[in-house]
């Protein structure tokens, strides 16, 4: 048998694969059951449902094609119109179940092979040699989907199992293999679609496998794509940075966009024209080069003066800015940053900007708030679990109830517990029919189905509970609220600070910059100085080496990044919106049974694989 341990862990994935987010409406969990061999050939189908009356109808309206549907939580009936099901719900949660030989989305499919020659699971137990064990996944459409399959180890016969997309679990003495894929997925994501192990197999006993597999988290994944594109068209955006590429590569004009593309185009071309109006400017200023001469002498002598000045102007803004940063890091070490955890190094002009971005990161509000909520959560979930064997006693209590009416049903007794308990005190019940309906109850209380569904409502209780304590927890303590809000202005202060520091670091670095174009410019006007055709012959230099090569550059450099980035956006950014829109439409509809139209739904199937 697995270990308690590793069951809770795959309950735990499968709670994952089913819940793609919270659903405050009415919704349809469908948990498909389905019992198969290992070529996926399917032997039974079993369809749970439970309609979640969020909005506590009293009448519950659900589309179904399964047959031999039982209510299997309480007394509800239902009207079945040939796909129309009406359940009497009176404000409370219908859980009900159904049979169908409708195929399921997903079947694994086993292939056994033992030094090469393919093998049956029975047959591998009677020899010994270097055995592969694949797992395929045959599927029904095209919908994507997540699945996980579990698969027991023997204590004794397996040894260097080698996995590929899976890994081997282990608790105390018991070990699983896990193996994951995305069938159906597009090729260019280059996911998993299958799982192999390689093992040394010694009389090996592989008996089953069971097999997770969800479409909703995909299908969450598209409807939160959807919801940030909004009305923004991704094709038109696509069709513009095309056009806009394209102008670039061919040195045109840009063509004119909307939207979000137009302000881009509109500065591209706004800085091409400028060029372009640079580079005749600096033809003119050549012609006029002689006028210059004149003054040269005197700019030159003023500009040696000013130079002077440059060493004092630069040491004294270093001084400022080393001053200011002295300040700063005094006001972070006695912040109490470092009593929360958060370590600043010491602020220097090099470092400021990049220590400051990492800590305000760490300050992040929701980060800071998920962080408490899923450690408060992991201590409320240790209490809750301590109470398990009290939520599985009454979950199990219940079961037994809707098993006990079920049972006397088929027995042919039209009443329910408590009427049979009654009769059973009253005498009306005979001791051989009271032992034969003991026996059929726990008979089914011990299968393998009603065990299951018990387990997942006692993970559907624990966890249910969890998340209100933690929500209630997180509501009344005033310590977390108050931690929140001093990050909070910890996180404004440090973004002013940044701020602040930003413009000293702009203004020390623009001085450099002028004192350096003082120098640059005392150097030209003495050389302005030495005569007039000195002069003219600079001037024309500049137009021809200085705004013409930069015109040039410019241009160039733009049509080589558009020359990079077109096939990129035609090609890479193509496929992926193509990918995108097809996985959005391959999962318009992912349930087994129906989804009624106003319902929320989501389904996992729970596939048992028998290998043998």
């Amino acid at each position: 048998m697995m270990s308690k341990k590793i069951i809770a862990i795959l309950t735990a994935l499968v709670m994952v694969l089913g819940c793609t987010g919270a659903l405050a409406e009415n919704t349809k969990h469908e948990r498909v059951y389905v019992v198969a061999g290992a070529d996926g050939a399917v032997k039974s189908v079993t369809d749970s449902i439970r309609l979640e009356n969020a909005e506590g109808l009293d009448e519950l309206a659900d589309r179904t094609m399964l047959t031999d549907v039982q209510n299997v939580n309480g007394n509800g009936t239902f009207i079945l119109d040939g796909e129309a099901l009406t359940w009497k719900a009176d404000g409370m949660d219908v859980i009900y179940q159904g049979t169908s030989d409708k195929a399921p989305a997903v079947l694994p499919v086993v292939t056994l092979t033992l030094d090469g020659e393919e093998i049956s699971a029975a047959e591998l137990k009677e020899k010994s040699g270097e055995a592969v064990l694949t797992v395929t996944y045959r599927t029904e459409g095209q919908a994507p989907a997540l699945v996980l399959t579990a698969l027991p180890l023997p204590e004794n016969g397996v040894s260097d199992v080698k996995a590929e997309n899976a890994a081997v679990l282990t608790e105390a003495d018991r070990s699983v293999l896990v193996g994951w894929a995305v069938p159906n997925i597009d090729a260019s994501l280059h996911l998993p679609v299958s799982f192999s192990a390689t093992f040394r197999a010694d009389h090996a006993d592989l008996g089953w496998m069971m097999t997770f597999c969800s479409s909703d988290p995909l299908e969450a994944v598209c409807r939160e794509i959807d919801a940030r594109v909004g009305s923004m068209d991704p094709e038109a955006l696509l069709k513009e940075l095309t056009a806009m590429l394209a102008g670039l590569k061919d040195g045109t004009d840009l063509p004119e966009a909307e939207g979000k593309m137009k302000a881009i185009t509109d500065k591209i071309n706004e800085l091409n024209k400028g060029l372009k109006a640079l580079d005749a400017g600096a033809a003119t200023l050549s012609e006029g080069a002689k006028q210059v001469s004149d003054g040269a002498v005197s700019l030159s002598s003023g500009l040696a003066e000013l130079k002077k000045n440059n060493k004092s102007l630069n040491g004294g803004a270093k001084q400022i800015f080393e001053a200011i940063l002295d300040t700063a890091n005094r006001q972070i070490a006695a912040s109490g940053l470092a009593d929360a955890g958060i370590t600043v190094p010491v602020l220097t002009a090099e470092n400021y900007a990049e220590i400051l971005d990492g800590v305000i990161a760490q300050l992040d509000p929701e980060a800071l708030k998920a962080a408490a909520s899923a450690e408060i959560a992991e201590e409320v979930r240790k209490q809750v679990t301590a109470n398990e064997d009290q939520i599985r006693a009454g979950v199990q209590e219940a079961a037994k109830g809707t098993v006990l009416e079920t049972v006397l049903k088929a027995a042919g007794f039209d009443m329910t517990a408590d009427q049979y308990a009654a009769a059973l005190k009253g005498g009306l019940v005979t001791q051989e029919q009271a032992g034969q309906v003991n026996a059929a109850v726990e008979a089914q209380m011990q299968s393998e189905a009603i065990q299951a569904q018990t387990e997942a409502a006692v993970q559907e209780q624990i966890e249910r509970i969890t998340l209100e304590n933690t929500e209630d927890y997180l509501a009344k303590d005033e310590t977390v609220a108050a931690k929140l809000n001093q990050a909070a202005a910890a996180l404004e202060q440090l973004t002013a600070l940044k701020g602040q520091l930003d413009q000293v670091n702009a203004f020390v670095a623009g001085l450099k910059d002028y004192t350096d174009g003082v120098a640059q410019a005392s150097g030209g006007a003495a050389t302005l100085s030495a005569g007039a055709m000195l002069v003219s012959t600079g001037a024309s230099a500049l137009q021809k080496t200085g705004t013409q090569t930069l015109k040039d550059s410019i241009l160039t450099a733009e049509k080589s990044a558009a020359e990079k980035l077109l096939p990129l956006v035609e090609k890479d950014l193509a496929g992926a919106l193509d990918v995108w829109k097809a996985t959005r439409d391959h999962l318009a509809d992912i349930g087994y049974d129906l989804r009624p139209e106003g319902m929320a739904a989501e389904t996992v199937y729970i596939i048992r694989t028998d290998l043998k």
